[in-house]
């Protein structure tokens, strides 16, 4: 008895344990069919990273290619520099008629005039060279004002080309930071479009005088630019700081001696003579306060004269006052300038006075208002500047 319940026993616990493995199957297909279903959708998650991935790739790839591609042409532009700038101008000049007669030339009494547009071109194209052009377009054609070679050595610059004759500051200064309208008479008429062809020499040294030694065509034809004569004209400046670091002003005193060639008779009867080309320059440059500056230069020589004097013995001088607002963007100036084209004819010297006032807008615009009074010839000219640089 005892023997036949145990094997009922067992009998049951086994159909139990049959029962209980048949009923889990089911659930355990279920749950694997869902795990493989989401691996699945995982994988197809993978397949479509992948494909993204491999676009992202592609990009960063052509976009490398560009960014190398850009580089080599930086590479090549790097030692290139461009700036400018540009004057506009509302003039009133009352020696001027109302309606003007030339019509290639003339100016009225009131003009809008486009002064100066600048393009100036720097580059380095090896270690302590440097290659300059500047081109003006504010006239109806593209005029060259500077192309040269500038090569830094040790103790100095050697220049090479066409440039600003270096021995009026008046002349060195370039017009986009000049106050008055327009420079000096005796620097325009001694110094006529300020620039020469040649080669110059500065040796600098600290605490020692600043030297200039220059090489120069003189006189030049107007249609090539050429040197109408070999006896060219030789240059030699001196500048002296007045304290260590230049801050207080500089003192300098320089001699350009040549000869030139014109035509003092017409194109149909020329009548071409040479004539002596010295300037002798002496210049005081003084800031005894902060923003306060004093100029001046006085210049003695000879030029063209006539056919029947071609040499005539000239002189003149200006000197400027400008005196910078403290904490304001406002600069006040004065300036008075003389020039006499033959010492030996009486009452033909040139005089003019000068007023005016800059306002600077920002870094890159200003604006000046000048006031000027002109003596042989006479005139009353009022002049508004506005310049942008670039």
């Amino acid at each position: 008895m005892l023997r036949f319940a145990a094997v009922l026993s067992a009998l049951v616990i086994w159909g139990g344990w049959v029962a209980a493995q048949t009923g889990a199957n089911p659930t355990s297909l279920e749950a694997l069919q869902a795990e493989i279903t989401r691996l699945r959708q995982q994988v197809a998650e993978l397949e479509k990273l992948k494909e993204q991935l491999a676009k992202l790739e592609q990009q960063l790839a052509d976009l490398q290619k560009q960014q190398k591609t850009t580089e080599a042409v930086t590479k090549r532009l790097e030692p290139l520099r461009f700036s400018g700038y540009i004057q506009m101008r509302y003039e009133r000049d009352d020696s001027q008629p109302t309606d003007a007669t030339d019509l290639t030339r003339g100016r009225a009494k009131d003009n809008f005039r486009l002064r100066r547009a600048r393009l100036d071109v720097r580059a380095t194209p090896f270690k302590n060279g440097l290659f300059r052009l500047q081109v003006d377009a504010a006239e109806t054609d593209v005029v060259l004002r500077d192309a040269y070679l500038e090569l830094t050595t040790a103790d100095g610059v050697f220049t090479f080309g066409q440039f600003k004759v270096p021995l009026m500051e008046e002349v060195l200064e370039s017009s986009s930071v000049r106050l008055t309208p327009e420079r000096a008479r005796v620097a325009t008429a001694l110094f006529p479009g300020e620039r020469d062809r040649g080669i110059t020499y500065t040796w600098r040294k600290q605490g020692a005088p600043q030297i200039t030694l220059g090489l120069f065509s003189g006189t030049r034809n107007t249609e090539t630019q050429d040197s109408l004569t070999s006896r060219k004209s030789w240059l030699v400046r001196l500048v002296q700081p007045l304290d260590k670091k230049g801050q207080l002003g500089q003192i300098w005193v320089g001699r350009m001696d040549g000869v030139g060639r014109k035509n003092f008779g017409t194109s149909a009867n020329p009548n071409i003579l040479n004539f002596d080309r010295e300037r002798t320059v002496v210049g005081l440059l003084l800031r005894p306060v902060s923003g306060l500056t004093l100029r001046g230069e006085w210049v003695d020589g000879k030029d063209a004269g006539t056919a029947a004097t071609p040499t005539v013995k000239v002189r003149g001088w200006y000197a400027l006052l400008a005196y910078k607002l403290p904490q304001q963007p406002i600069t006040l100036y004065a300036k008075h300038d003389q020039y006499d084209p033959n010492r030996d004819v009486a009452g033909n010297t040139y005089r003019r006075n000068a007023l005016g006032m800059q306002y600077d807008l920002n870094t890159f615009t200003r604006l000046n208002l000048t006031w000027e009074k002109q003596k042989n010839p006479s005139a009353t000219i009022w002049t508004f500047q506005t310049q942008l640089r670039y």
